[in-house]
Formats: structure tokens, sequence, C-alpha cells
């Protein structure tokens, strides 16, 4: 059961670095962060800031919709970001090894679209810590609410 860590209304690239930079203070190897949201929202970006949070030095490679996962080595370890976007059956999140990330390696796994595999979903949900980072965005006056909820 996930229960509310921080809810946050964002207007700017600013204040979305901001909410990623305090979630990453909280995260430790193992965890799952679940990034959820329409298109265009922020997912990506909040994925970018939250790295740069952790002190991965390289660039962030945004992204990985078409590579489905980038690693990244932080001062904490291993980490993985992971789009499952453009995946068509949990069939291939098998055979591209997405798998090894949650339960062969200790790493702090990042996704986005992890949702559209709800079997998949409910195995890494309950496989370890995870935060749920729900973005809903607000068109008629552009700000974004950042609904971040919490498991042990």
């Amino acid at each position: 059961m996930h229960q509310l860590w921080k809810v946050a209304s964002v207007y700017s690239e600013t204040q979305l670095a901001e909410c990623a930079e305090s979630l990453g203070k909280e995260l430790q190897l193992g965890d799952r962060v679940l990034l959820e949201g329409p298109m265009g929202v922020g997912k990506t970006t909040f994925a970018r800031a939250l790295l740069l949070a952790m002190g991965v030095h390289q660039p962030p490679e945004g992204s990985p919709t078409f590579a489905i996962a980038h690693e990244y080595q932080a001062p904490i370890g291993g980490m993985v970001h992971i789009d499952y976007y453009r995946m068509r059956s949990e069939i291939e999140i098998e055979e591209a090894g997405i798998p090894a990330y949650y339960w062969e390696r200790n790493l702090l796994v990042i996704s986005e679209w992890l949702s559209s595999w709800p079997l998949f979903e409910k195995q890494v949900l309950g496989s370890g810590r995870s935060w749920k980072v729900n973005f809903l965005f607000h068109f008629n006056n552009a700000d974004r609410i950042i609904e971040i909820k919490k498991s042990e």
C-alpha cells in the first residue's frame, strides 16, 4: 500500500527539479521510482533532474524511449532509467532482459509508463520499496500537480 509522501504544484522546470531533488534525498539502492502521467507532462524532465540530484555526473541521455533503458553510475551505486512506452508485450519485456534490473542487480530503477503492463507492475511493486510519482497537467493554467506516494 502506498502512502502519500508529497504533493507539489509545479509551474517551472526549476520547481520540477526542486521536487526531484527532495525525492532524491530519500532514495536508496533497490528503490523503484514509477513515473506516471500523460505524454509531455514532464516525466523525462523529472527523471533527468532526479539523476542530477543523485549525483550522476555524465549528462542524462533523455528519454530511453528507443533504447528502452539507460544505465548510470551515481555515488550511491547503479541506477537505470527504463521507458516502457514502446514495449509491445510482457514477453518483449522479458526478452529485453528488463527483469534483471529489478531482481538480479541492486539498482535504483526509474521507470516511465510501467502501468502499461499491470502484471509486471504488480511484480515490481511487490519486490521492494517503491515510489509512485503521478503527474497531472491542468491545461487551463499550465501547472502540473505532482503527487508522490511511498511504500515500504
